[in-house]
C-alpha cells in the first residue's frame, strides 16, 4: 500500500502543485481584490448558506455538521477529477474559486483587525491540514485527466504519440482508486476535525470578533 501511495504522489506531484498554484493565485486575487470580486464572492457564499442552513435543519449537531461537510467535500472533490476530463476546465475553475471565496474572507475579516495568521491558524489549519491536500490532490488529477484528454486530441495530428499517450491512459486510470480511497480518507479525517474541533478553537480566540462580521448573514 505504502508503494502504491508513492507511486500516486510521484507520478501526481506535478498536477498537485499546478493546482496549488492555481489556488494561491485564486488567493491572492480575493485577498487584494476583494471589492471587484464580491458578486463572484457572493454567489459562493450562497452555496456557503445553503450548507450552513441545512446543517441548522437536521439539529445543528456535530454529527449532521460533520456528515454535511464530508459529503459535501467529497462530492466537490470526486467532481473535480472526473470533470477534469473535459480539458480540466472543471478543477481550475474549482480551485480558482476556492481560492478567491478563502482570500476574500481573509480580506474581510483582516478589515476588522483580525490577523489573517490567527485566521488561517485557528479558522483553517485544523482542519485544513487534512482537507487542503485532498482537495488540492484531487483537482490535481482532474488536471492530469484534462491535459491527457488535451492530448488524445493532439494524436489525431501527431499519431506517432498513439502509444505513449494510451499508457498514460493506462496507469492514470489504474491509479484512480487508490487516488479516491486516499481522498476520501484525508476529508473523513477533516470533517471530523472541522465539525467538532475548528468551531471550539474559533470560539475561543476570535468568536466574539467574527461575530462581528457574518458572511452568512
Amino acid at each position: 500500500m505504502n508503494k502504491r501511495l508513492q507511486r500516486l504522489w510521484l507520478d501526481n506531484k506535478r498536477f498537485f502543485l499546478a493546482a496549488c498554484l492555481i489556488f494561491f493565485g485564486g488567493g491572492l486575487i480575493g485577498y487584494l481584490q476583494a471589492p471587484a470580486v464580491e458578486p463572484v464572492v457572493q454567489s459562493l457564499m450562497g452555496q456557503l448558506k445553503e450548507i450552513a442552513d441545512r446543517i441548522k435543519e437536521s439539529g445543528g449537531g456535530v454529527f449532521a455538521t460533520f456528515w454535511m461537510i464530508f459529503s459535501n467535500n467529497v462530492l466537490s472533490s470526486l467532481m473535480m477529477m472526473a470533470l477534469g476530463l473535459f480539458f480540466a476546465f472543471f478543477p481550475i475553475i474549482g480551485m480558482l474559486a476556492n481560492g478567491i471565496l478563502l482570500g476574500y474572507i481573509i480580506a474581510k475579516y483582516s478589515a476588522i483587525g483580525i490577523s489573517p495568521w490567527l485566521i488561517f491558524g485557528a479558522g483553517i489549519l485544523p482542519h485544513g491540514i487534512f482537507e487542503l491536500p485532498a482537495v488540492l490532490f484531487a483537482a490535481g488529477i482532474g488536471i492530469r485527466f484534462g491535459i491527457l484528454s488535451l492530448r488524445s486530441v493532439g494524436v489525431l495530428f501527431v499519431p506517432h504519440n498513439q502509444e505513449r499517450v494510451k499508457n498514460d491512459w493506462y496507469d492514470t486510470l489504474k491509479q484512480f482508486p487508490t487516488a479516491v480511497l486516499t481522498v476520501i480518507g484525508l476529508l473523513l479525517i477533516a470533517g471530523i476535525v472541522e465539525s467538532s474541533i475548528t468551531p471550539l478553537i474559533l470560539k475561543a480566540t476570535i468568536g466574539e470578533q467574527m461575530q462581528q462580521l457574518n458572511l452568512l448573514k
